[in-house]
């Protein structure tokens, strides 16, 4: 529960989760400054083994010299979403000085992992380095969302300095499967096209899924959102499907990750690789 265990061991956030009496509970909860976690629920009745997670942090901001750090390990069969509070914002910093975050995921057999973390604000000047690294076993499933957008309050059109964003997926091995990076450094407003909001998702799913017919449906439910491109791939070796979005405004964004979240819970109803049991 302290701050001060949190930090000894190097992180900031760390989560462990386990299935007890058909439901998901956590049994390690370690968090430091800025994290704050509250009360989790069980609020799907659908889903009664389903864990909710809000994180919370007590800046409500990401500042220049900023290093975080996240640990979620979800033990064989359990179920867990995690959100934030609302959207992040993130501010200027000194030159040759940018913010950190590092999230660390992992997902045992026949778990299933919603994490979907709200989007961040790019101030003007802002510099942030992000690295996701998900291990997630082969008949585990996972999505993963990741947002941003751009803001001068002073209405300049001023951009962000530098974002450096990866995310690195392996399948019960120690070989990544998937290295997907990001980088924009000092980017023109030209590059964006009119677009002011990006983001990505990753959805992991087992062999007995059919990856062809969820990407269609994925490309489908997209299509209606206003002010939205998107695009859906298949991963490598079969692991999942992949999505990238620009859009207008961070509405579009909200609205696709929200249909893409209903695919996902779709597919798990689909399949008893994952701990999903559905009430007539």
């Amino acid at each position: 529960m302290s701050g001060t265990a949190a930090t000894e061991r190097g992180r900031l956030l760390d989560l462990s989760f386990v299935r007890r009496g058909g439901r998901t509970v956590i049994d390690r909860r370690l968090f430091a400054w800025p994290f704050v976690l509250t009360r989790s629920f069980h609020v799907d009745e659908d889903r009664p083994e389903r864990l909710s997670v809000i994180v919370q942090t007590g800046s409500g901001a990401v500042h220049g010299e900023d290093s975080l750090a996240q640990r979620l390990a979800l033990g064989p069969g359990t179920a867990v979403c995690l959100t934030g509070q609302g959207a992040t914002s993130v501010h200027r910093a000194a030159p040759a000085i940018r913010a950190r975050e590092v999230v660390r995921l992992h997902v045992d057999s026949g778990a299933s992992l919603e994490y979907l973390p709200e989007p961040r604000i790019l101030f003007p000047d802002a510099a942030l380095s992000q690295l996701t690294e998900i291990d997630c076993e082969q008949n585990a499933c996972a999505l993963i969302t990741d947002a941003f957008t751009m803001h001068d309050p002073a209405g300049h059109d001023r951009c962000f300095r530098e974002l450096e964003s990866t995310f690195c997926l392996r399948r019960s091995s120690r070989e990544p499967v998937l290295i997907d990076r990001t980088r924009l450094q000092r980017p023109d407003r030209t590059l964006f096209r009119g677009h002011r909001a990006f983001g990505a998702a990753f959805m992991m799913l087992t062999p007995s899924h059919d990856l062809a017919t969820l990407q269609r449906s994925v490309a489908s439910a997209l299509t209606p959102v206003s002010g939205l491109y998107a695009a859906a791939s298949l991963l490598p070796d079969g692991a999942g499907i992949g999505v990238r979005l620009a859009a207008l405004d961070l509405r579009s964004i909200r609205d696709a990750f929200a249909r893409i979240q209903a695919i996902y819970l779709e597919a798990l109803w689909a399949t008893a690789d994952v701990p999903v049991a559905r009430h007539a």
